[in-house]
C-alpha cells in the first residue's frame, strides 16, 4: 500500500515494512468439530470460540469453545433448544461466551455460554417484559447480544413484535434484562465497558428529529438509566460512537454537512462530557476511527486517491500536529486490512501480499509489518481475532486441500 507521507500533515513515526520470518506461528487445534472451521475471538488466557462446518448439508453450524494457548480440542457448545442453530460474536476475559440463539419457535435471542462448562445449555437473555406504563405494551418477542465486557455483562437490543429495538443490559450471569432506552427508540449498543469505578457505561447511536444519529453514553443510576449525549466537534452535523475502553474514553467518527470539504474524521471523546479531539490531515482526506486500546491509542483508516486505505494509529492529543504512525506493508503488497489493536500497541492486520495471496500479520511502531507464514501446505492464512492484553491471535490458515483449519499463536 502506498504511504501518504507526502500528504499528511503529522508526527510520522515510520518503521519498514518487513517480510522476516516472525518469531511466532500458526498451531491448529489438536482436534475440531468440523470440515471447516473459523474462530470468532480470543480473549487474554487464550481461550478461543468459534464456529465449524459440519459434515452434512442439512446440519447447523457448530459453535464451539477451546484452550487456543494450548491448542486444544475443541469442545462443542450446545444450542438453546434442540436442532437450533446458533452464532457467536465475543467471549470476555472471564470466560463467558456472547451470541445469538434461535428457541424452540425459531425466535431469536442472545445466549451466554460459560467456557468452564461448555455442556451446559447457555443462559437466555430474556426480552423486555410487559410494563405498567406504556399500558397495553405486550412483551417483547427477540432479543440480540450485541457487546460484552471484561466481567460477561452483556448490553444489546430487546425487540417487540414489529422489531422495534429497546437498548437493554444483562448483568454477568442474569438472563433478565434491564431496559437501558426508551421504548422502541431503536437507539443501538455499540460497546459496553468496565470502569474501575462506578457502573459499566455503555455507548449507544441513537436516531434522532434530523434523520441521523446521535451517539450517547448510558449508565445507570438507582433503578433506572441516565444518558448523556456526547458533544459534537464544530461544524459537524453528527458522530456515530464505536468503542468504549475501560478508561470511560470513546471513539468514534463524526460526519460534516459537505463531504467534498468536510470529510468525515475520526474522533475521540476523553470522557462522556468532553468535547472531541478530531483527526484532522493535512491532504483532507476521509478518516475513520476503526478500534481503540486501553491505552488510549486509536486505529484508524484513511481514504486515498488510489481507491485504496491508509492504516495508521494516532494517539489524541491538543497539540495543533496530530501524532500518528503509519502502518507500513511489506514489499510487494499494497493492500491491507487492519481492524484489531490490542495492548502493547500491536496491531492485526491481513495483507495481500506479492503472491497475491492474504496473509495474516502484526504491525508495531518499533519492529513494522510482520507476518506469520503458512502452514499445511497451503498459500492463504488470516488474522480473525487478537486478545485485548496483545498475547494471543486466532485466525485461518488454509491448506493444500483448501480446508480451512482454525488456528492460534503466542505473540512475542
Amino acid at each position: 500500500m502506498k504511504s501518504s507521507a507526502i500528504t499528511i500533515l503529522g508526527f510520522g513515526f515510520y518503521a519498514a515494512g518487513l517480510s522476516v520470518t516472525h518469531a511466532a506461528a500458526w498451531v491448529p487445534f489438536s482436534a475440531t468439530l468440523g470440515t471447516q472451521c473459523v474462530p470468532i475471538d480470543i480473549n487474554d488466557s487464550g481461550t478461543t470460540v468459534g464456529m465449524c462446518r459440519p459434515a452434512s448439508d442439512t446440519a447447523n453450524n457448530i459453535p464451539w469453545v477451546a484452550d487456543g494457548a494450548a491448542h486444544g480440542a475443541q469442545t462443542a457448545l450446545p444450542p438453546l433448544a434442540s436442532g437450533q442453530p446458533c452464532n457467536l460474536r465475543a467471549i470476555s476475559n472471564n470466560g463467558k461466551v456472547m451470541g445469538n440463539c434461535a428457541d424452540a419457535s425459531n425466535s431469536h435471542f442472545g445466549s451466554v455460554w460459560a467456557a468452564t462448562s461448555p455442556a451446559a445449555t447457555p443462559l437466555k437473555l430474556d426480552s423486555l417484559p410487559a410494563p405498567l406504563i406504556p399500558l397495553l405494551r405486550p412483551k417483547d418477542v427477540s432479543t440480540k447480544a450485541v457487546a460484552i465486557n471484561d466481567q460477561g455483562d452483556v448490553a444489546g437490543s430487546s425487540f417487540d413484535a414489529d422489531n422495534q429495538g429497546t437498548a437493554v443490559f444483562y448483568a454477568n450471569g442474569s438472563g433478565t434484562p434491564e431496559r437501558v432506552s426508551g421504548w422502541g427508540d431503536n437507539c443501538a449498543v455499540a460497546d459496553i465497558n468496565l470502569p474501575t469505578s462506578g457502573t459499566p457505561q455503555i455507548a449507544l447511536n441513537c436516531p434522532n428529529s434530523a434523520g441521523n444519529t446521535t451517539a450517547r453514553v448510558a449508565e445507570k443510576s438507582g433503578l433506572s438509566y441516565s444518558m448523556t449525549n456526547l458533544a459534537l466537534p464544530t461544524g459537524a452535523s453528527y458522530c456515530t460512537v464505536s468503542r468504549a475502553i475501560n478508561a470511560s474514553k470513546f471513539v468514534g467518527t463524526c460526519i460534516y454537512p459537505n463531504s467534498a470539504v468536510n470529510v468525515r474524521k475520526s474522533a475521540f471523546w476523553s470522557d462522556k462530557t468532553s468535547t472531541p479531539l478530531v483527526l484532522t490531515l493535512s491532504s483532507d482526506s476521509k478518516n475513520m476511527a476503526i478500534r481503540i486500546n486501553e491505552s488510549g491509542l486509536v486505529l484508524v483508516s484513511q481514504a486515498t486517491a488510489d481507491g485504496l486505505n491508509q492504516f495508521m494509529t494516532w494517539f489524541p492529543s491538543r497539540f495543533p500536529i496530530p501524532a500518528i504512525a503509519f502502518i507500513t506493508l511489506p514489499v510487494g503488497s499494497k493492500q491491507a486490512d487492519a481492524g484489531m489493536i490490542a495492548n502493547g500497541n500491536v496491531v492485526a492486520l491481513n495483507i495481500l501480499n506479492a503472491g497475491q495471496h492474504e496473509q495474516g500479520c502484526t504491525w508495531k511502531q518499533s519492529v513494522g509489518t510482520v507476518c506469520l507464514p503458512p502452514i499445511g501446505g497451503g498459500k492463504i492464512n488470516t488474522v480473525v481475532a487478537i486478545s485485548k492484553n496483545g498475547t494471543y491471535m486466532a485466525g485461518t490458515a488454509m491448506d493444500a486441500t483448501q480446508t480451512n483449519i482454525p488456528v492460534t499463536t503466542t505473540l512475542p
